[in-house]
């Protein structure tokens, strides 16, 4: 049977704004009394009415997050940071999954609205004016990640496209002539929001262009290994694959192996994310790292910030760097 607040004012002898104020750690009680109070009530195993007391509050101390699957372990990562930071804070967190799918994206936002969360994290696959007024007027603070809404919605992650120039350029300081770019996203140009994509593609686009020595291939099929298999058969010099996650350059790796070409004797590869399964493949994989957790972390900070009034920037930038291993 659930115990009461008004069943310990009456085994204390005192008033139930005594045992709220002393229950919520407020003033206006002596301290005989509150260690009285909190004697009762944990011998009782009293729990606080969690609905009524995010009522008088207005606030659940509840935070949304909407991810679009933990396929890549970037995520995983990220929200294991962003809800160790909320917790510190005395926030639970609801995550929800999309699949990639623009209408459960929706729906799952508006559910975890009529939940009455406080703010939503969101790496989003819908984008355009319509969702960025949707996401204006859903009363909660919002922070992205990942994929941007627009400038007008905070965000936080790094600098795809520079991060990317410097994966080229690095490529090239190796000393190759022939870059082979798998990006599969880039296929949903224009159906989907895919700004990380298409931010590390026009990186890429742009280090090419300054490399004049560089011949490159950008290859978006979905059966992207095969397509690879056969431009390396044509090449005739080593190529580097330069991948847009270290997912596609694992699977690259695995195919590659089982196709009898060598990394990086016949094929140099590259990835980007610097997931943490990367410990343990061998060739071990040269990556674009960048502090997930950091992004984790400054996300819930951002997000239980603007909760409480105050403003966040628009744009958070964390650091990346070059992880030089052996597959290059």
């Amino acid at each position: 049977m659930k115990v009461t607040s008004k069943q310990i004012a009456e085994l204390c002898g005192v008033t139930r704004g005594t045992v709220d104020r002393a229950l919520n750690n407020r003033p206006g009680i002596n301290e005989a009394t509150r260690e009285k109070i909190m004697k009762v009530a944990g011998e009782l195993g009293y729990r606080p009415h969690f609905l009524a007391q995010s009522l008088v509050k207005g606030e659940t101390k509840t935070l949304g997050v909407v991810l679009f699957d933990v396929y890549n372990r970037i995520f995983s990562q990220l929200f294991h940071s962003f809800e160790a930071e909320a917790r510190r804070h005395g926030y639970f967190v609801y995550l929800v999954l999309t699949n990639k799918d623009k209408a459960l994206e929706m729906e799952y936002i508006n559910n975890l609205l009529d939940r009455k969360v406080d703010g939503i994290a969101l790496s989003p696959v819908n984008m355009g004016t319509t969702f960025n007024t949707f996401l204006k007027q859903s009363g909660v603070p919002i922070v992205t990640f990942a994929n941007r809404v627009s400038a007008k919605v905070p965000f936080v992650w790094i600098d795809d496209k520079q991060a990317m120039k410097t994966a080229v350029h690095h490529i090239g300081s190796k000393g190759y002539k022939r870059i082979l770019y798998v990006s599969p996203p880039l296929r949903y140009k224009g159906k989907s929001n895919i700004y990380v994509p298409e931010q590390r593609h026009q990186g890429f686009l742009e280090a090419c262009a300054e490399l004049p020595d560089i011949r490159y291939t950008v290859i978006t099929d979905h059966d992207y290994m095969e397509s690879m298999l056969q431009l390396i058969a044509e090449s005739d010099e080593k190529p580097a694959i330069l991948c847009s996650s270290d997912i596609y350059a694992l699977d690259m790796m695995r195919f590659l192996k089982a196709n009898h070409i060598r990394v990086p004797e016949q094929a140099g590869i590259m990835g980007f994310d610097n997931i943490d399964i990367l410990h343990y493949v061998d060739p071990a994989l040269t990556t674009i790292d960048f502090h997930v957790d950091e992004i984790g972390r400054i996300a819930a900070e951002q997000l239980i910030a603007s909760i409480q009034g105050r403003d966040i920037p628009q744009r958070t930038n964390v650091a990346y760097s070059i992880i030089e291993r052996d597959s290059l």
